[in-house]
């Protein structure tokens, strides 16, 4: 039988290929009220906070993932009871995503459609990724990244002639604790991949040199998201960009090339169900691995269907009105990100230092 493990490359391409959805949505307008035009500063500021996440639950993590970590330095209970936390807000994640999804969908095709049309194709996509290889789901999102990376590119570069430096420069002084602060919350919106870690178990190639792979992508894609930023303020400005839902997808409104095409938005909202899958099917994988540390043998097949399920009816059920998932994801989800992503990960990998010490 064929061994389901996966590179590290992948592991990173399924990082940056589902952050980019709640990139997309939250990137610079969440930052612009305590940054203002050093938006695009607090996500490079967010760099070093991200990196050291990253790597606080890798070392706890370990080569066994981080559920099987979490299991054996706890214990029995005190792990399970870790475990259940990270289990109820990865399904909280993915009703928030299967939400946002539907929400740009329903947008992207001018209201033609139904918001439960849209849930119930994009949970059943998820339920058949879910239910397959992780091999096969990686191997899909270095796809998926590619078309992600050249989509967000061509919009960028088409935009980056109309981009003013006024409107970024200059930054005081007293901008620069703006940019500090509010970099907080940028890490938070890159902990939507704080789940990745709960997958290291199949990673393959484990060697010497995974925290150097883990500095050249991390570093590197939040080098990216900082430059996209400037890009998107350069053109809209703090003003607009702060009042947009979606600056990003704004932005696209306004790429066109003479001739060829013209108001490609819904073209590139649609494309983003591609981010919105790969987060999904890492949230799906790593309650999978959870929930096997928890389970039975003999029940661990259905898991796929009952975290997809109980995904589909908290995006129906949770959010009833729309905007009331925008509203959780901007409020919430980078402060909560940010607690398990970085200060209980710290917690744990103080408690594997001191167990590894003493062996």
């Amino acid at each position: 039988m064929r061994e389901d493990k996966i590179s590290r490359t992948q592991l990173m391409a399924l990082l940056w290929a589902g952050v980019m959805a709640p990139a997309a949505e939250l990137l610079p307008s969440l930052l612009i009220p305590e940054a203002g035009r050093g938006a695009w500063l607090a996500v490079a500021l967010a760099a070093p906070l991200v990196l050291v996440s990253g790597w606080l639950m890798g070392f706890a993590a370990g080569q066994e993932g981080f559920a099987r970590a979490v299991s054996r330095l706890l214990g029995r209970w005190t792990g399970g009871a870790v475990l259940l936390i990270y289990i109820v807000w990865g399904l909280f994640l993915l009703s928030l995503r299967l939400r946002l999804c539907g929400e740009r969908l329903l947008a992207s095709g001018e209201r033609d459609g139904a918001m439960w049309f849209f849930l119930l194709a994009v949970a059943g996509v998820l339920l058949w990724m879910g239910r397959g290889g992780l091999s096969a789901f990686a191997r899909a999102g270095q796809l998926f990244l590619t078309a992600l990376l050249v989509t967000a590119g061509v919009v960028l570069a088409l935009s980056l002639f109309q981009a003013k430096l006024e409107r970024l420069f200059p930054l005081w002084w007293g901008d620069i604790p703006g940019a500090a602060h509010a970099a907080l919350s940028a890490a938070g919106v890159a902990g939507w991949g704080l789940f990745l870690p709960f997958l290291m178990g199949e990673v393959r190639d484990q060697g010497e040199n995974r925290h150097w792979h883990w500095l050249f992508w991390g570093l590197g894609g939040m080098l990216i998201l900082a430059a996209a930023q400037a890009i998107i303020l350069g053109n809209l400005g703090v003003g607009l960009a702060g009042r947009l839902e979606n600056p990003f997808f704004a932005l696209a409104k306004s790429v066109g090339v003479e001739g060829a095409f013209q108001r490609v938005e819904g073209v590139v909202a649609a494309l983003w169900t591609l981010a919105d899958l790969t987060m999904g099917g890492v949230l799906v994988f790593a309650v999978r691995t959870m929930a096997a540390e928890l389970l039975p043998e003999q029940r661990r097949a259905w898991t796929p269907w009952a975290v997809v399920a109980v995904g589909l009816a908290g995006a129906m059920f949770l959010f009833p009105a729309a905007g009331i998932a925008g509203e959780w994801n901007r409020r919430l989800v980078p402060a909560a990100n940010l607690v398990l992503g970085f200060v209980l990960p710290s917690l744990l990998a103080l408690v594997c230092r001191f167990r590894r010490g003493k062996t």
